[in-house]
């Protein structure tokens, strides 16, 4: 509940577009997927220990990382976490590459709202980088994805409306093991707009309709950046 209105996550919205690692399971012959399965149960509990400890490692590390960011604001973070190695050694990692940026923040965990756009969403971190105001997302999978990109130009539409306004935006991949590549950073493509994720949030909402579910409160208000009827055709005959 945000001001008053159930608004969805960004997360939530952005969930309605498909995982490229999906879509060739669901392309697949029903049988080559069940002998597929069949043939990899004897590996399935090795399979989910790793993939467990992965999220444990990527767990810690975000954990190690807000601790170090909230001691540098001067709030109360805690006695220090206890690390494994791999995250131990993710953070001191992250500890150089943040110098080397020289990475300032400002706000850490914070929850932002767009009333107009009907959303709402908790940003990692709000910074400078190099002097530039900045909001960057940790991401601790094995890639970036481009829904990424469309997370954060959401989240810095809904932090400038709460006064906190952005040059840039940046995504910044987390390594979870010592011989996993280091750092990864992605600056969102300044041709991305509030539009973009629009369009995202209006293909979710229409899905929700269509299978009876809620979709959250409706704003009578017309949308940020959307242009009314008249606009629209007016550069349709330009």
């Amino acid at each position: 509940m945000i001001a008053g209105c159930q608004l969805p996550s960004v997360t939530t919205i952005l969930d309605v577009i498909a995982k490229p690692a999906l879509g060739p399971w669901g392309a697949r012959d029903p049988e080559y997927v069940l002998s597929a399965v069949v043939d990899a149960v004897g590996g399935v509990k090795a399979a989910d220990r790793e993939k467990q400890r992965a999220a444990t490692i990527g767990t810690a590390i975000h954990a190690g990382i807000e601790w170090q960011l909230r001691t540098r604001l001067g709030e109360d973070a805690g006695p220090e976490p206890v690390l494994p190695d791999p995250a131990a050694w993710a953070v001191e990692s992250w500890k150089d590459w943040a110098k080397s940026i020289a990475l300032e923040p400002l706000a850490i965990e914070r929850t932002v709202y767009c009333e107009a756009c009907r959303y709402a969403g908790t940003l990692d971190l709000y910074a400078r980088v190099e002097g530039a105001l900045t909001v960057l997302d940790w991401k601790s999978g094995r890639a970036i994805y481009p829904e990424a990109f469309l997370q954060n130009v959401a989240y810095r539409h809904a932090a400038a409306r709460q006064g906190l306004p952005s040059a840039q935006g940046l995504i910044v991949r987390v390594p979870k093991l010592v011989d996993d590549p280091s750092w990864e950073v992605m600056a969102v493509p300044e041709t991305l707009g509030i539009d973009d994720f629009l369009a995202a949030a209006r293909l979710w909402r229409w899905q929700r309709q269509m299978e009876g579910k809620p979709i959250g409160d409706l704003n009578l208000g017309r949308l940020c950046h959307e242009p009314d009827r008249s606009e629209r055709t007016g550069a349709a005959l330009t």
